[in-house]
This record gives structure tokens, sequence and C-alpha cells, in this order.
């Protein structure tokens, strides 16, 4: 059987090694920390459960899974859990707020065609308040749809060559527009979206995003924001990894990659630290699924010989996102979905949670 080592334990390793194992690989998949789901899974609180109660649930996000996430929705549909699949777990939301700052009003919209008079009534009023009271001149807030228009009826070589080499602030014209049309539209979409800086992320990369949303939100059916109904090891992780050892994948935490070891075109090993002193691992095929701060560091020399393009690693840009989590001894109700503060100086949301986690107290 040929054997295949996926380096890095989080959604992208259990994702290929799902795959692998369902094709018939022997997998094993090296996690450098105690648990897998990198930073998809919960982290609860050490030491916050009393009176037998378990530890808080701590997340690194809400977990936001748009209608357009079709993979990871389709290895949901392929994990058991309970009588159904982890799939059963997402949950719609509903409405989306945009909080301002200064006190002015804060705008609530639907998600998708409305499902009632009241979602249609919300739908109509948060319009109103978007293209009227949120200072958007009507002759730009035209042309913003022009833009999105223009990207959904390009084609893919146009989008590749021209779109993919444009930022989406100079493809939208943010210079020179309004201070609303840059909050709104230009800037604020797509951090808040898509957690990019307009400056920075390509047009084709924010365009087909927005795309995407517009066109979930179309669908009588849509369901254009999904959300867990539980902690995500609890509801997401602990199920997909059960699933996968009785696929025969090996799970072996506490195995930091330390070096990959390379002779002409292929790769020979891997060394891993354990807790008890260095490993070295030989498999058929090799796996990265390494984050790529940690994967540049990793790429030797030899490698980039063999494969010229590992050294645009060197060149790449990220950033962190973070999450934080407060517990309230009295639920305070918001809208049915996220909140976007849209003056926050950061790509900032929030979402209540307890309202889509009914068996969490």
């Amino acid at each position: 059987m040929t054997a295949v080592a996926v380096l890095g334990g989080g959604v992208g390793g259990l994702s290929a090694a799902h795959e692998l194992a369902e094709r018939g690989f022997e997998v094993t998949v090296y996690e450098a920390r105690d648990a897998f789901g990198g930073k998809a899974r919960s982290m609860p609180v050490p030491d916050s459960g009393t009176g037998g109660r378990p530890d808080l649930p701590g997340e690194h996000g809400f977990r936001f899974f748009p209608g357009f996430y079709r993979h990871v929705t389709d290895t949901m549909r392929r994990i058991p859990s309970g009588t159904g699949t982890v799939y059963d777990h997402l949950t719609r939301c509903s409405e989306v707020l945009m909080a301002q700052g200064d006190g002015r009003t804060e705008i609530v919209t639907p998600l998708g065609i409305p499902h009632s008079f009241d979602e249609l009534a919300t739908g109509l009023r948060g319009l109103r308040e978007i293209v009227f009271n949120a200072g958007v001149p009507l002759g730009e807030f035209a042309f913003f749809v022009d833009r999105i228009l223009t990207m959904m009826a390009s084609c893919d070589e146009r989008r590749l060559q021209q779109f993919e080499a444009t930022s989406w602030w100079d493809f939208v014209a943010a210079e020179g527009k309004s201070p609303a049309y840059q909050k709104f539209l230009a800037t604020g979409m797509t951090r808040t979206l898509v957690a990019a800086k307009a400056e920075d992320m390509s047009a084709r990369t924010g365009g087909t995003i927005l795309s995407q949303l517009i066109y979930d939100m179309l669908q009588l059916n849509s369901r254009v924001d999904n959300v867990l109904d539980g902690p995500t090891s609890e509801v997401w992780i602990d199920p997909w990894l059960a699933h996968l050892r009785g696929l025969g994948v090996t799970l072996r935490p506490n195995c930091e990659v330390a070096g990959m070891h390379c002779e002409g075109k292929r790769l020979t090993g891997v060394t891993v630290t354990t807790p008890d002193g260095p490993e070295a691992i030989h498999a058929d095929f090799y796996v990265a699924a390494l984050p790529v701060e940690r994967l540049r560091e990793l790429v030797s020399p030899a490698m980039r010989a063999a494969d010229p393009a590992l050294a645009r690693l060197a060149r790449l840009r990220w950033d962190w996102m973070t999450g934080i989590m407060f517990y309230l001894d009295t639920d305070v109700p918001l809208e049915h979905g996220h909140a976007i503060f849209i003056d926050s100086e950061w790509a900032l949301t929030a979402i209540s949670q307890r309202q889509f986690w009914p068996a969490v107290d």
C-alpha cells in the first residue's frame, strides 16, 4: 500500500488525510501540538469549569461558513455524527447588523431572499439606510454596482491576467471617491466579509468572493451565512478524528516537523521531534499542510534547487486574525447573525454565540 505522511493536523491536513484514506492510501498525520484541528479547534479555558462542569469552550473565531464553501461542507457531509453528519450541525444566520460609530443608526439587513414579511421589512429598511442615510452618493453606488457586474461578466482569462494584478482598491476606483464610499463599499466590505485589506487584496479575489455571496443571496433556498450549533471540536473536529481513525488513518500528536531531506528531485525523509527525541520518518509521498510561516523555515536550499518555485515562500506576506470571547451571566439577544463594526480601525466582527449553541449553558 502506498504510504503518505501528512505534515500538519489542522483542517488542511485532516482534509488531505480524509481524501487519501478514502482512496486506499496508508496515511499518517503528524501534528506538533497535543490536539488536532489547528486554528479551527476549540481551546477550552483551563480550570474555568467549577462544580463538575466542563471548562468554558474557547474559540479562535466564530467559524463562518459561507454558502459558497463547497469543499469543506462536502467533507462535513461525509463525517458521521449521531444519526446524521457533521453538516447537520450547520445552522443558518438570517440577518447581519452593521454597527456605526458616534451613535448613528445601526443597519440590519436579511441575508438572502426574505423568508417572511418581517425579513422583507427589515431588508427594505436596511437598503434605505445604506442608499440614503449612509452617505454613499447614488452615482457612486451605481458605479460600484457596475464594477461588480463587470467582474461577474468577465471570463476566467481576464480575471487571472488583469484582475489578479489589480488591487481591489484600484478596481473599484476608491481613490477620489467619497469617504462613505471608501468606508462602506471599498474597505469595510472587504475587511469584514473577506478579512483582507482592500489595498493589498487582488480584485479577482475580492470580486469573486463578493459575487459568490450575491449569487447565494439570490437563491430561494439560500444559506449565505452558516455557523456551527456548538463548540467546534465537539461538533466537528472530534467526530472527524473518530471517522479518520475508522478509515485507518494514524494520528500522531506531539510530532513537530524539524527538517525535510531532499536528494535530487525528491524528498527522501522528514525528521520530527517527539517527546522521546528526534525521529526519522519515511513515506512514498509527503503532504505539507503547515502554516506558511512555519513551512518557509523548513524549505532547504536543496528543495529550492529541486523546485525553484518554492523560493516564492520567502516573499509571501501574511496577517493574523484573533478572537476573544466574553462570557455573560445574562443573555443579551442580538440580531440572528453577525455584527460588522464598520467604523472600527480593525476588521472587527462579532456574534451572539448563545443563540446558535442551544445545548451549551
